[in-house]
């Protein structure tokens, strides 16, 4: 379709349609039902075609963008991993490379992205640092943090500095790791015997669940997260058990 034939119809229909697409793994479709994309998909989905849109309009491809009403979010993920399921993941890790991929995500919380483009030369031992800054990229809305170094992530490092033969951090068969690690995550969960299937982007919403119940100010976990205040105050003030405990005095009669 050209972009000048985009209305709220079209966007309609495509979402009434939208389902999941079969493993391309199955040699055959027998037994596949299609089940609908969720809600958080679909608003990801409709916001690269505004984007989209609005590009065209500044190229002068469109008199207008359509303006396209905006599909109902998800409701934020409650599930997050618990520090003795994180512990039980890092346990069971049987290759390097997931091990130290694992290590980073626990301890800092920082994306896959961030973690699969680090390069051993921002890997600052001698003051503890580790930089997610990745040099000539383009700054976006997922900002990069600078963070210290936890005791037990130092060990880890440590121990995959010894082996490295590559410029990248987490790496295999000496070349970095680019095509993400669901499949080698998928058999690390099996493994550690959890009753669920967290995925690689588990990671960073535990840790920050994890700074909520142990009362990090919102400015300090926003820093380390590299995550606007204001989304930490939304989705994540709930898991500290206490931060409401004083409003019960309101109701003593």
């Amino acid at each position: 379709m050209r972009v000048d034939q985009i209305s709220q119809r079209q966007w309609n229909e495509y979402a009434a349609t939208r389902v999941k697409k079969p493993n391309p793994r199955r040699k055959t479709l027998e037994g596949y039902e299609p089940t609908p994309v969720s809600s958080g998909t679909l608003r990801r989905e409709f916001n690269v075609l505004r984007a989209a849109l609005r590009q065209s309009w500044k190229d002068g491809n469109l008199v207008k963008p359509p303006v396209l009403e905006v599909p109902r979010d998800s409701a934020p993920r409650d599930k997050f991993l618990t520090k003795q399921e994180a512990r039980r993941l890092l346990d069971a890790c049987e290759t390097p490379h997931v091990r130290i991929f694992v290590a980073l995500a626990m301890f800092t919380g920082a994306r896959k992205g961030s973690i699969l483009a680090l390069t051993w030369d921002r890997v600052h031992f001698d003051s503890g640092r580790v930089d997610f800054q990745e040099p000539g990229r383009t700054l976006t809305v997922k900002r990069r943090a600078v963070v210290p170094m936890a005791p037990a992530l130092r060990k880890e490092l440590e121990d995959a500095a010894r082996f490295r033969t590559c410029d990248y951090v987490v790496e295999w068969n000496s070349k970095r790791v680019t095509y993400g690690l669901r499949w080698s995550f998928r058999k690390l969960c099996q493994r550690a015997g959890l009753s669920w299937m967290p995925t690689p982007h588990h990671f960073k919403h535990s840790v920050a669940s994890w700074m909520a119940m142990n009362k990090v100010p919102i400015d300090q976990a926003a820093d380390w997260l590299a995550t606007d205040p204001k989304t930490l105050w939304n989705v994540y003030r709930k898991f500290d058990p206490s931060y409401l405990e004083e409003v019960t005095s309101t109701f003593d009669l």
